[in-house]
């Protein structure tokens, strides 16, 4: 289901989530720009635009609490939430990898996760194929991750202490549920 735009969004000229993004049905990987994007205007192909870009929402047009700063084309930041529900994945421009840990960003990338603990969803910060998972109070660099592995997330520690770990596992191990 399509969420509406906040009010007086827009992508402008931000093509941010052209680079970004992978679009498996026509082999663009993240972190490159697409072939069909012209910078600053938009797709020239938007009327046949892939179904993968057709239902991506962009967390800056859709969620108010995402501030005016985080316009991707000014924080070199892209907010998704993946259709499942069950990740925010903030993708970074691999031209400037350490924007997400510019203020106040990362600050709010934190009490994301914060949020994320208490309703069972998952904060990653994606760089290419590099993947961080983000939790209140630290981060997992999982570094690349392949095609053929998966991220599992699980609760360590005893009743009294438990915090939650991310840990990289081919993708036909036993582990994955």
């Amino acid at each position: 289901m399509m969420q509406a735009v906040v009010e007086g969004r827009h992508c402008g000229s931000c093509t941010l989530c052209c680079k970004v993004l992978t679009v498996e049905k026509i082999n663009k990987p993240n972190g490159q720009w697409c072939q069909h994007c012209i910078q600053g205007r938009g797709c020239a192909i938007y009327s046949d635009r892939p179904n993968e870009c057709q239902q991506f929402q962009c967390g800056y047009l859709m969620w108010p609490a995402l501030g005016p700063h985080w316009l991707p084309a000014r924080s070199k930041l892209v907010v998704a939430l993946k259709p499942d529900g069950k990740e925010i994945v903030v993708h970074v421009d691999p031209g400037v990898p350490n924007a997400w840990r510019a203020e106040p960003y990362h600050t709010e990338i934190r009490s994301l996760a914060s949020h994320a603990t208490r309703a069972t969803y998952t904060v990653f910060v994606q760089i290419g194929r590099r993947v961080i998972a983000v939790f209140p109070d630290h981060e997992v660099d999982l570094g690349i991750v392949a095609e053929d592995e998966r991220i599992l997330i699980r609760e360590v520690g005893d009743a009294g202490a438990t915090r939650r770990e991310a840990v990289k596992l081919k993708a036909n191990d036993h582990r994955i549920a």
